[in-house]
């Protein structure tokens, strides 16, 4: 695991009883009239996420059954509220069994995990793409996966899908800083590194100019430098990357990429406590 530091640079209202009836499917209809529409919109609106939720987590679908005890509902509130959400366009159902829909897809590509540090920090992303004439990035690690905050990619760059389990995250040099830079107990460090690596390397990144750098370690022909960004009470905010296509690291790279997560953190001073 290679760990070099680069030099300085510059920084709830009323409620209403029922009359006893002795009808059950009368006393049923009545009780449910009497539900508050807000009650009543938070229940549906928790039964159609559990489904969603559900989905998200099955690759190859689930007929109503399955997704009736993936989502805890009952068989019918899951066919009446899987039914809605195809016509809505949130899931579609492909031989009985049903997946997440293509609207999911839309609203979730307008997801930004932290809106807050994309906009101090898109600036410097840029300018350090322009000045390193490769792929920079600033990424977080969120569920155990690397989440990108802003990324600028050159003309004629091809474009490098993310590692999708720890261990192959931990082999790259962002991975390194993000998991390196948890807090104690906070996540299981993947075991591609032992130890004492971890605890070197979590040690190494209290300097402010400290970088890690990846020699092709997770891709052939692909080299990488990247550096934590700091928020203002000492937790990492995520890790700036550079990728470059290349068998090593141009000269300068990696005081380049430490001088953009300063940058980043200096301007992250602005933000005030909550």
């Amino acid at each position: 695991m290679n760990v070099p530091t680069s030099p300085p640079l510059s920084r709830v209202v009323g409620s209403v009883l029922p009359t006893p009836v002795t009808d059950t499917g009368a006393k049923s209809e009545r009780l449910e009239a009497l539900i508050l529409p807000s009650a009543a919109g938070r229940g549906v609106l928790d039964g159609a996420f559990a489904v969603l939720d559900a989905l998200a987590h099955a690759d190859e679908g689930l007929g109503l059954t399955a997704l009736a005890r993936a989502s805890g509902l009952a068989k019918t509130s899951v066919h009446r509220l899987a039914e809605q959400l195809v016509m809505l366009g949130a899931v579609q159902c492909v031989e009985h069994r049903y997946y997440v829909g293509p609207r999911m897809l839309r609203i979730g590509r307008r997801w930004q995990p932290d809106p807050l540090l994309r906009r101090f920090a898109q600036a410097s992303v840029h300018a350090l793409a322009v000045h390193s004439h490769a792929m920079a990035s600033l990424r977080i690690l969120h569920e155990q996966r690397l989440r990108y905050i802003c990324a600028c990619v050159p003309h004629g760059h091809a474009y490098v899908p993310d590692p999708a389990d720890p261990e192959s995250i931990a082999r790259t040099a962002t991975g390194r800083v993000l998991y390196a830079t948890q807090p104690a107990g906070d996540v299981t460090l993947p075991e591609c590194w032992s130890c004492r690596e971890w605890r070197d390397l979590r040690e190494s990144l209290r300097d402010p100019r400290a970088t890690v750098i990846d020699h092709q370690d997770a891709v052939a022909g692909m080299c990488c430098v990247s550096a934590p960004v700091w928020w203002p009470d000492g937790a990492c905010a995520g890790a700036v990357t550079v990728t470059v296509h290349a068998n090593d690291l141009p000269a300068g790279l990696p005081s380049l990429v430490s001088y953009t997560a300063h940058r980043i953190g200096a301007a992250l001073q602005q933000v005030k406590p909550k």
